[in-house]
Order: C-alpha cells, then sequence, then structure tokens
C-alpha cells in the first residue's frame, strides 16, 4: 500500500499535545477480493523486464488497495512491508475510511537495471512514485524476494528528501553482473556488520547508547525528528520508550562499490506516553490512526514498524559514519486510556 503521509497538528486547545499521524493517501471504497496470483519473473537484466514487472507489481497494488484486501496483499508483499500495510488497512477500516474515493498510484523512472543477487533469490531496484496529479521528487527503493514462483515486495523505503540522489550508494557486481550479497553478521572491511547496524540503530533512534555508539551515525530524519518530539511532548506527558531490531522480518545487504554495503533492515518502536497531570488538564492524541481514536488523558502506547535503508561505510582508519537514507514506516498496534 502506498503511499502514507504525516501529518502534524496540535488542537487549539491550551495544555495539549498532539503526536504526528499517519493519514492514509490511498483510500479504497469497498470491493470484492479476487484470488491471487504468483507475480510475474522481473527480467530484472533489461530495461523492459523490470518495467513490465513493476507495471505488474503496481497493478496488484491498486487492486489491493482499492478492495483493501489483506489477500491481495499478501499475493505480492512479504517481510515488514506487509505487516505495515496490513496494519494500515485495519487502521483505514477502524476509522471508517472504506467509502472514500480510491486513488490509483504507479512508478516511473525505474532503474535500468535491477541489481539481484548470485542465485536470483532477491533484488532491489528504485522508482518514482506517481499520483494522480503528483510525481515524487525522491526514489523509493524495491526489493523484492523469491517465494517459490512469486516475488514479494519486501522493503519499499523513501530516499530523504535531503538525501542528493546522485549521491545514492551505487552498488557492487561481480563478474557475471550480479550484484555482492552481504551476509547480516559480515563486517569484513565494513565499521559494522549489518547485523550491528540493526542493534545500534535500534538504540539510537530512542536516544540510547553511549556518546562513541551515537557519533558512529549521520544524523538523518528519523532521530532528529524523535530527538525533537521528546522535547516538544516533555511538558505535557513523561515517554517511556525501546526499538529493537524487529527479528520477525527479514534484513538484506549488498555490497556498494566504494567498498561498503547498503542495509535494509525493520526496527521495532515502541513508545508510552504517560500524561502529566495538574490544573491544566493534558492530552496526548495521534491523528488520523484508528488503533488510536480520540484523545488520551492518562496514557496513550503504541508500536510501530520501521523499515530503514542505510549506507554502512567501508571499514578505514579514518573517522566514518554510517548514514540512514530512507524509512518506511507504520503503527502496527495502539491502546490508551
Amino acid at each position: 500500500m502506498r503511499r502514507l503521509m504525516w501529518l502534524v497538528g496540535c488542537l487549539a486547545m491550551a495544555g495539549c499535545s498532539v503526536l504526528p499521524g499517519i493519514g492514509p493517501k490511498e483510500q479504497a471504497p469497498a470491493a470484492s477480493p479476487t484470488t491471487s496470483t504468483p507475480a510475474a519473473s522481473p527480467g530484472p537484466g533489461t530495461p523492459e523486464g523490470i518495467t513490465s514487472f513493476l507495471a505488474d507489481y503496481v497493478k496488484r497494488n491498486n487492486a489491493a488497495n482499492k478492495a483493501m484486501s489483506a489477500k491481495l496483499l499478501a499475493g505480492y508483499e512479504g517481510g515488514s512491508s506487509l505487516a505495515i500495510d496490513k496494519a494500515a488497512y485495519l487502521s483505514q477500516l477502524k476509522l471508517g475510511d472504506r467509502d472514500r474515493d480510491h486513488e490509483p498510484f504507479g512508478y516511473t523512472q525505474p532503474t535500468p537495471t535491477a541489481a539481484t543477487v548470485k542465485g536470483g533469490g532477491w533484488f532491489v531496484t528504485t522508482a518514482y512514485w506517481k499520483g494522480r496529479s503528483e510525481t515524487s521528487k525522491e526514489p523509493t527503493y524495491l526489493l523484492f524476494a523469491r517465494d517459490g514462483e512469486s516475488w514479494l515486495q519486501m522493503y519499499a523505503p523513501d530516499v530523504f528528501s535531503d538525501q542528493a540522489v546522485d549521491e545514492l550508494p551505487k552498488i557492487k557486481t561481480d563478474a557475471s553482473g550480479a550484484a555482492v550479497e552481504v551476509a547480516q553478521a559480515d563486517a569484513a572491511g565494513l565499521m559494522m556488520s549489518p547485523a550491528a547496524f540493526a542493534r545500534s540503530y535500534a538504540a539510537h533512534l530512542v536516544g540510547k547508547g553511549t556518546a562513541a555508539s551515537k557519533s558512529r551515525f549521520a544524523a538523518d530524519r528519523l532521530t532528529t525528528g524523535a530527538a525533537s518530539t521528546r522535547i516538544r511532548m516533555n511538558p505535557y506527558a513523561k515517554l517511556t520508550e525501546s526499538a529493537r531490531p524487529a527479528a520477525a522480518y527479514p534484513s538484506y545487504a549488498v555490497r556498494t562499490a566504494d567498498g561498503g554495503a547498503l542495509a535494509f533492515t525493520t526496527v521495532e518502536r515502541t513508545r508510552r506516553y504517560d500524561v502529566r497531570q495538574g490544573p491544566q488538564r493534558n492530552y496526548v492524541q495521534q491523528k488520523n490512526n484508528g488503533f488510536l481514536p480520540g484523545k488520551y488523558y492518562t496514557f496513550m502506547k503504541f508500536t510501530e514498524l520501521i523499515q530503514v535503508a542505510a549506507h554502512i561505510p567501508a571499514k578505514s582508519a579514518g573517522p566514518g559514519q554510517v548514514k540512514v537514507i530512507g524509512s518506511y514506516s507504520g503503527i502496527t498496534s495502539g491502546s490508551g486510556h
């Protein structure tokens, strides 16, 4: 399901505090789900092959969005992408959004050839999201993994707007033209292994870790946004948060031409806001999310899955920093009082 957009605001009430909400851009009227069929082979070695494959993927995606069907969704998505988007459907249903008009989307300007790892188990490409009247200025990474005769979209992080597209890491290929996969525990020639990155970044995202550990990461929109939210919310609620690598979902990594690695992983973050009580009645609210309707005057708790794409630099004598360059996320559960 693409896309979701962030909405930020505060109700006109003294002492209020409103968290960023997630509002669905793809809305769906009721429809009857049909049986999903396996996604076709991408033929990623040619521009025609990847273009045809993405066209089929978009067709399936729009059909699932229109029907708001988790069954259709599972025919072309897997991993954390499926978990995030199934939760988005449920949130929309809870909000009563089924009757809104469905706006189809597409992808344009795909990478001419997809980077496929040796053995053909998965590949990654980029393309630009295109709506009815707008086209994204930043590309989206699209990672597909083979599941029997099908291809499932496992990651779809959007590149951050402050990331220069011409500076995105180039993927290394071997003599056969295949991308060079990096095992999650493999730190050979890298500043850290993909698995170590996932653990360290999860801690960094919630403001934990040593100063030395934090210095290993370049500033990015996720961590700076999280830090800003902590400060903004503190007068109104006490925040308790935790994050960890979402081990239930697969992670992937490939070597880059500069000797580093391009890593895709999922972080599970849980946040609980306990409203500060006093003469002024405060509350917290998550806008446009069916798991968290209304205002919460005692506490609010929710869990979200966050996909990240990151460049891990090559190990060197000089200082280096891991840079998170894109993300895709969604709330998967919530409660409050």
